[in-house]
């Protein structure tokens, strides 16, 4: 219980301050690998599978590292809990042409993407806008705090991204973060 009240404390910490950018180019291809290689026992305990779909060409940017390995952990964490024994958590890697949400006010642009799928549960209508909201989570009590997405959500905005969800019940969900080639503009 001490091992997660400290858990849960520390999460209220990071969300509540804000840490400071070190943004540094990397390839996205490098972090992906490094945040699967940290979940695959949780993943295996599961009896989930975790699959890279990367392209050969550098996919680099200019992120602070440490912030957005916690993005990726946070969505692939959120993916296996969401599967069941079996099933395959994919993460996939490129580049594309995106559209900012019509509250940003940007136009299309190039963008860097990192999209993670299930085959699980799948989100609620009635859930899936408050999902980033702090606090606010699906999980059973004692299960999450409701802090994940809102962190991943805020990091990736600090970037001058944004994330796109598409879930139905059943289907599972695809989480897609956007992190424009030009950074923050």
């Amino acid at each position: 219980q001490v091992d997660r009240m400290t858990g849960l404390i520390r999460q209220l910490l990071d969300f509540a301050r804000k840490r400071e950018m070190k943004p540094t180019e990397i390839d996205l291809r490098s972090l992906v690998t490094t945040a699967v290689a940290l979940l695959d026992p949780v993943a295996r305990k599961r009896s989930v599978s975790l699959k890279v779909i990367e392209g050969v060409v550098p996919l680099t940017c200019t992120v602070d590292p440490e912030q957005m390995t916690q993005v990726v952990l946070n969505l692939v964490m959120n993916a296996v809990h969401a599967s069941s024994a079996g099933q395959t958590v994919t993460l996939a890697l490129g580049r594309g042409q995106a559209v900012p949400p019509p509250e940003d006010g940007r136009a299309e642009q190039s963008c860097s993407r990192v999209e993670v799928r299930d085959h699980g549960t799948g989100i609620t209508s009635e859930a899936l806008p408050r999902i980033f909201e702090p606090f606010y989570t699906t999980k059973d009590v004692g299960e999450g705090t409701g802090l994940g997405l809102s962190v991943a959500y805020g990091i990736v905005k600090d970037h001058g991204g944004w994330m796109d969800v598409v879930s139905r019940p059943g289907d599972g969900s695809v989480f897609t973060v956007w992190l424009p080639e030009r950074g923050r503009a």
